[in-house]
């Protein structure tokens, strides 16, 4: 039970006894030193004080023997005075002792010794006031024999009484001191036997106690010390010295530590310059990672770039057809409307060319009639000159109507059958406008699809773009991270060069770096996605080879 217990519950149990120990060493101590101090204190503040007080009393009564006998003597009634007041004082001050022992004083005999006493100074009393009536006379010797008679005894059976009482205490002050001796002879032995046996336990729980913790440590705490120190300098090939067949003490496990530290400091030396190597190699490995990324990058930007011209062209030829199906169905709906306003202009023109007809046979006829006029007023004779000039005249306009009738009409006929004609090439016109429009619309059409098609195609390669951005980053990441790996590397080598290892050890340290050491195939990287031709297709339905396979999750961010 006591081999099992912690360090600090064996101290606390060792201390505790001899504190416990010393506890009642100090408790009895102490309670012998109350009663001796309560003994004192009896003698000191109730015995000695009504010894003194008795003391008082019979020194007042021998002092009132002196001043009766020099009352006698004395001629001069001031000193006679005097001695008369010294003696009421003293029987005052009687009085106020008495009064106090009557206070203090206890029990049944010391009662009755203290009535006695009270009774012999009130007998004084009286009979020293009969006194100092004799006194006060001319015949001294009566008041000479009175005092011997009266006087005398009674001041004697007040000191005997006052004697009695003191003698009284006095005993019972020799009795608490006979108790204190009693009492001190008790308490030394009784401290000496409790202190030598504290002294021994104390000893023993020592002994045990030093046994059982050399037992745990295994040696001296200086030794100890000492091997912790250079194990903490970082010399792993100190040689531990344990005691024969100790196998669980402090100092056996400090050896095993040291032996196993000083096995993990080889093994991590050994992984730090294989880890050293490795982060090496994979710093070049994500440096040529890098590298051809950002070649890739450059290419699908390149590629990007011609994506966004492309796609920029297809939407000013998709505008542009807009315009041309714009213009074309316009022109279709214009053609149609000339081809009305032709077939209209053919109508009126007819008529037009009917009306010349008449116009001319209006002037044929007015010709006629200006004939007829001329030929009347050549009848007439000189009345119908100037009828006859102006029947010419009439007659020369008619000829001119006629012919510009004749002119217009020919005119008109041509303009009807040009007319005509167009109208012809209009109807022809108009479908082939119409057709013309149709086809423009699926042009439209088609150039929109397109145009959705290659901005599916830029967003595709936006997102390979990015990607491939992301793979560039993410192998300089790499690269920086493999760098600071192997800086780190060198670090734990430095950090590891601390410590201090056996010839063994460093020649098992050695064999396990070789042992680990291999070398890493350089790997070849190729582009994750080929290039491939986009077929045409109707928008919503374009797809990409390899889009489907792009996984981001597969790439490793730093």
């Amino acid at each position: 039970m006591f081999g099992n217990m912690k360090v600090a519950t064996r101290l606390a149990w060792g201390f505790g006894i001899v504190i416990a120990l010393l506890a009642a060493i100090s408790v009895l101590s102490i309670t012998r030193l109350e009663k001796v101090n309560a003994g004192l204190t009896e003698v000191t503040m109730n015995r000695y004080p009504k010894t003194a007080q008795l003391n008082e009393v019979l020194q007042r009564s021998l002092d009132d023997g002196r001043q009766l006998r020099g009352l006698l003597l004395v001629a001069d009634e001031a000193e006679a005075t005097r001695l008369r007041k010294r003696v009421a004082d003293n029987a005052v001050a009687r009085g106020q002792v008495m009064g106090q022992l009557d206070k203090t004083i206890t029990g049944d005999g010391p009662r009755a010794m203290l009535k006695k006493v009270s009774d012999a100074r009130t007998l004084l009393e009286q009979r020293i006031d009969g006194f100092f009536a004799l006194a006060s006379g001319a015949d001294k010797s009566s008041a000479m024999n009175y005092l011997r008679s009266d006087i005398l005894p009674a001041n004697t059976a007040l000191e005997e009484a006052v004697r009695d009482l003191l003698k009284y205490q006095v005993q019972q002050m020799d009795q608490a001191n006979a108790e204190g001796d009693v009492l001190y002879e008790q308490t030394r032995t009784l401290v000496l036997a409790m202190s030598a046996g504290a002294i021994a336990l104390a000893v023993l729980i020592g002994f045990f106690i030093t046994r059982s913790l050399l037992k745990l440590l295994g040696g001296e705490p200086s030794y100890a010390a000492e091997v912790l120190q250079q194990v903490a300098g970082g010399d792993l090939s100190v040689a531990v010295r344990t005691r024969k067949g100790d196998s669980t003490s402090m100092m056996a496990n400090v050896k095993n530590m040291v032996g196993r530290l000083a096995q993990v400091v080889s093994e991590v030396n050994s992984s730090a310059e294989a880890l050293a190597g490795a982060s090496e190699e994979v710093s070049a490995t994500a440096q040529s990672l890098s590298q051809a990324a950002s070649e890739q990058a450059a290419g699908v930007e390149e590629t990007s770039a011609s994506i966004e011209q492309m796609t920029a062209s297809i939407a000013q030829n998709t505008e542009n057809a807009k315009v041309t199906d714009s213009m074309a169905g316009k022109a279709a709906v214009e053609a149609a409307e000339g081809g009305e306003a032709v077939t209209s202009t053919v109508a009126a023109m007819k008529q037009i060319a009917q009306k010349i007809g008449i116009i001319d046979d209006i002037a044929y006829q007015t010709n006629l009639l200006a004939l007829n006029a001329a030929i009347e007023a050549a009848r007439a004779g000189e009345h119908g000159k100037g009828f006859a000039v102006v029947a010419a005249e009439v007659r020369k306009l008619a000829e001119r109507s006629q012919v510009a009738a004749q002119e217009i009409g020919d005119v008109a006929g041509s303009s009807v059958d040009l007319a005509e004609r167009a109208g012809r090439l209009l109807e022809q016109m108009v479908p082939n406008i119409r057709k013309t429009s149709d086809l423009v619309q699926e042009i439209t059409a088609a150039s929109e699809e397109q145009s959705s098609g290659v901005g599916q195609i830029n967003a595709a390669v936006g997102q390979l773009s990015q990607t491939t951005q992301q793979n560039a980053s993410s192998s300089e990441e790499l690269a920086a991270t493999a760098e600071e790996m192997s800086a780190q590397a060198e670090q734990l080598q430095q950090a590891m060069s601390f410590f201090k290892l056996s010839e063994s050890v460093a020649r098992a340290k050695g064999a396990a770096a070789a042992a680990r050491k291999r070398p890493i195939a350089a790997k070849t990287f190729a582009p994750a996605v080929a290039r491939e031709t986009v077929a045409a297709e109707p928008a919503g339905k374009l797809s990409f080879a390899g889009a489907e396979a792009i996984d981001e999750s597969q790439f490793v961010r730093y």
